[in-house]
């Protein structure tokens, strides 16, 4: 995970909306019927308590400092190299709003998913759902405890606020759910444009050749005892008295592993797939040479300044693409989420758009300063 928790969940419980909402019968997280039926709690929520320096206030909910500057840490750090704070000040105030605005919308967001539940809402049910969703994060690290505190110290949060940020994401999720719906169902002929637009980047399978090779290179069979012994023929030699042995069936790769001079000696000649095209000389006569070789086929002796190769090759693939019928569903289903994601980014874009940040001047202020205080190790 490379976001924070604190302020990335919205973005992950968004997505998992999305791609659970490729389901045409996907059901809210919450069952409203049942929350309909439960009284209401005995206590209001407790509001997180401000911590990290001055804080800003929106909706009763403080935004800290440290909240606005930890999710991008770093490319503030890379705006305090070798600047002054002027110059520090021009590249880091953009990034700062943008994060607080991304804060705001979080928050409005989660007002506007509270306000939508039920009024008589058990938080007991909402609790253990909380506690499911904790637990299926923690199968996910093998039910190891230790290795998600150890985690969520990393991220300089803990399990209180790991909890609630989940509640969060879950009423943001049931909110959301509700909110957001594709109405108009997709045609054929959209799902075939759509399929056109990205079939290259999703159902296209490059070609790509892997072989195994026994590389000798001429120049190791030089001998300082006999300057004017002709190295090429001694390679040569060798070279067919390995081809005779692999034709008599022992094994590619041990003789690779005794005799090839290439880096992939050690694991028995096998490279790994190549793409057709990528080799420079003298290695892209192994290119050319299996254009018409089969799995299994062994070729060579082959000379290539310097080198002689002999060459089995293991798998070759061809270019191909996914015919649209056998990924109609998943085509189906990432137009649905684009079109999902769409209008939540459009939700938020209406909620932060209404957002007036003319008092929030001073915290701003306040954030590149502590930001480049820190970034500068005063």
């Amino acid at each position: 995970m490379n976001m924070k928790i604190k302020t990335g969940l919205l973005a992950i419980c968004c997505l998992l909306i999305l791609f659970s909402g490729c389901e045409k019968t996907k059901k809210s997280d919450i069952d409203v019927k049942t929350l309909d039926k439960i009284q209401p709690p005995a206590k209001p929520p407790v509001l997180p308590k401000p911590s990290g320096g001055l804080a800003l206030s929106i909706d009763s909910t403080a935004i800290t400092a440290d909240e606005i500057i930890e999710p991008i840490r770093e490319p503030l750090a890379e705006a305090a190299k070798q600047t002054d704070y002027e110059q520090f000040r021009t590249k880091a105030k953009p990034m700062l709003i943008n994060i607080l605005l991304q804060k705001i919308g979080d928050i409005r967001l989660y007002a506007k998913a509270k306000d939508a539940l039920p009024e008589n809402i058990d938080q007991a049910i909402i609790d253990k759902i909380v506690e499911q969703e904790v637990q299926r994060f923690i199968s996910q690290y093998g039910g190891d405890y230790a290795t998600v505190e150890k985690m969520l110290k990393s991220m300089h949060t803990n399990w209180q606020d790991f909890y609630q940020q989940t509640r969060r994401g879950i009423l943001i999720q049931s909110f959301v759910s509700e909110e957001v719906k594709v109405e108009k169902p997709v045609t054929h002929s959209e799902l075939i444009e759509y399929y056109d637009k990205i079939k290259g980047e999703f159902y296209t399978k490059e070609a790509q050749i892997e072989f195994r090779l026994i590389d000798l290179e001429v120049n190791k069979f030089k001998d300082p005892n006999d300057p004017n012994a002709d190295v090429n023929k001694k390679a040569m030699k060798l070279a067919m008295e390995i081809s005779e042995r692999i034709r008599k069936g022992e094994d590619f790769g041990e003789l690779a592993k005794k005799y090839s001079n290439d880096h992939a000696a050690q694991n028995g000649g096998l490279w790994k797939p190549i793409r057709p095209g990528s080799l420079a000389a003298p290695y892209d006569v192994i290119e050319k040479t299996v254009v018409d070789m089969n799995s299994g086929d062994v070729a060579g002796p082959i000379a290539a300044e310097n080198h002689i190769f002999i060459i089995r090759l293991e798998n070759k693939q061809i270019q191909s693409c996914e015919p649209f019928e056998k990924v109609q569903a998943e085509v189906e289903g990432r137009l649905m989420f684009e079109k999902r994601k769409k209008l939540v980014d459009d939700m938020m874009s209406k909620i932060i758009a209404q957002v007036d940040l003319s008092y929030a001047d001073d915290f701003i202020e306040y954030c590149m300063q502590k930001a480049y205080r820190e970034l500068q190790g005063n």
